[in-house]
């Protein structure tokens, strides 16, 4: 008896010990991205409150952490703006005032314009050697041109900087990263990556009365194609002015307004203008098998079809005209354009129900949805000249943080999901969607030399010979890339 109470005594041990083996084994800190932590009453703020910033607390003396921007609302606002109604500024301040506090600092826009003066300002400062800010929140389509002049730091090289964390996209760590080296960086800090981004909107409403069936339900399957968009959209046009022509004043299945709202099919297809190869160096690689075909698809669509208006004049967030317009006016059951058009007036006073989606995938093969946030949005450098880093790295740090914890929740749950759009698919969509963003090496890094513009211009001059604009464009890009590779190169 007591051999069999001194073995179960021992077991009892072993077994203790394996379990606070297992239980150390997973204390270990984890490589993957962190995840916000559930919270059973599903608070977005507080799942996102609970993730850790892992900065400590300091003391900088009342430091003023500058930045440069030509989006100043986006960064600062006024107290004469605040608590006004507009929940985007309260929560800007709200984001500001607990980063100074912390770390008994201030933020604040030192110098704002156009972004080609802007560029120029930044420029001059830091080849000049002058330490006049600390962050360029920059023109993501024009950031490119300044990365060849040698300006800015390597992210990698700042402290506290962590890409493993929720605020900061995935693509930062892999997509705009090379041989360890990463110039211009998202952070939520830069949250127009997210108002900029491509959505497809639809008429609810309209969509029931040429029943075209559960829309939701196919882009949450993963089946919402360009073929089974197409297929809607093709036939449905009525000359509701009488003039026997197509014009604005006539009804369509789809709308589609200038600018990237075109450009954006390529990245939605699946084709970007840059991949990695075998040594991690980033190469032009917009020339694929399917190129040609999307070309000539979104061609047809814009040219050839009955149920399409396109109209050729530029459109943006301030000019809503056209397209866009169209079917604020329900004279169109679709249209394409940035998730930031459901803050607006003509969507928040919409009649007829509304809903969003992705942007169709190429074909069923495709795995992914893919969204890319227009050029507009801004992206984050920071200049070589800075001698703080430590101040530096914290803020930006602690910026980026708090944008994930008070801003954004504010702009995508209240503002976009509760707020404006009026149905929970719409809202499973718009996850889908933030998700599918994409920051792709070609786009970020081009500084209009690449081939980011490239459809949305041959398709305004009314061409779809990809290959003569291809050779056109590619001496000029090659050039560009290059000077590129070498301004990270030259990195430490």
């Amino acid at each position: 008896m007591k051999r069999i109470l001194a073995f179960v005594l021992l077991l009892t041990m072993l077994v203790s010990v394996v379990a606070c083996t297992k239980q150390e084994e997973t204390k270990k800190p984890s490589t993957e991205k962190d995840k916000t932590v559930s919270n059973d009453d599903g608070d977005i703020f507080a799942e996102r409150a609970a993730v850790e910033d892992g900065l400590e607390d300091n003391d900088f003396g009342g430091k003023t952490f500058r930045i440069v921007t030509h989006r100043p609302h986006d960064f600062v606002v006024d107290d004469e703006q605040v608590n006004k109604g507009d929940l985007i500024k309260d929560a800007t301040a709200e984001r500001n005032k607990r980063v100074e506090d912390r770390f008994n600092c201030k933020v604040d826009v030192v110098y704002t314009a156009g972004y080609t003066e802007m560029n120029t300002y930044a420029s001059k400062n830091v080849m000049s050697g002058s330490d006049e800010f600390d962050l360029l929140c920059a023109h993501t389509a024009s950031v490119g041109s300044l990365v060849i002049k040698n300006l800015f730091l390597n992210w990698y090289d700042l402290p506290h900087v962590d890409f493993s964390k929720p605020w900061w996209p995935d693509d930062n760590s892999t997509e705009l990263t090379y041989d360890g080296k990463c110039v211009v960086a998202i952070s939520d800090f830069s949250f127009s990556s997210i108002y900029y981004s491509y959505v497809m909107f639809f008429n609810k409403t309209l969509a029931n009365t040429y029943d075209l069936g559960n829309l939701y339900k196919l882009a949450l399957d993963g089946d919402w194609t360009y073929d089974v968009f197409y297929e809607m959209i093709k036939d449905i046009y009525v000359d509701e002015d009488g003039d026997g022509e197509k014009s604005q004043g006539d009804f369509y299945g789809y709308s589609q307004i200038h600018g990237l709202a075109v450009g954006q099919w390529l990245w939605a297809f699946d084709n970007p203008t840059t991949k990695k190869d075998e040594d991690g160096i980033p190469q032009i690689a917009v020339k694929t098998d399917k190129v040609n075909n999307i070309f000539t698809r979104i061609y047809d669509l814009l040219y050839n079809t009955q149920g399409v208006y396109y109209d050729i004049k530029d459109g943006d967030s301030n000019n809503l005209t056209n397209g866009v317009q169209m079917f604020l006016d329900r004279k169109s059951i679709f249209t394409t354009y940035i998730i930031n058009t459901a803050l607006g007036e003509g969507l928040r006073n919409f009649e007829d129900d509304y809903g969003i989606l992705p942007v169709p995938k190429y074909d069923e093969n495709q795995k992914d949805y893919f969204a890319l946030p227009g050029g507009e949005h801004t992206s984050m450098v920071v200049p070589k000249t800075i001698k703080d880093k430590e101040f530096v790295g914290t803020i930006i740090e602690a910026l980026s943080a708090e944008s994930y914890k008070t801003i954004v929740p504010t702009f995508y749950e209240i503002a976009l999901k509760t707020r404006y759009l009026r149905d929970n698919e719409s809202k499973e969509v718009l996850d889908m969607i933030i998700d599918a963003r994409t920051f792709e090496f070609g786009y970020m890094y081009g500084g209009f030399e690449g081939f980011g513009f490239m459809l949305e211009t041959m398709m305004k001059s009314g061409s779809s010979n990809f290959e003569s604009a291809y050779q056109k464009q590619y001496p000029k890009a090659k050039i560009h890339y290059k000077k590129v590779i070498k301004a990270l190169d030259k990195l430490n």
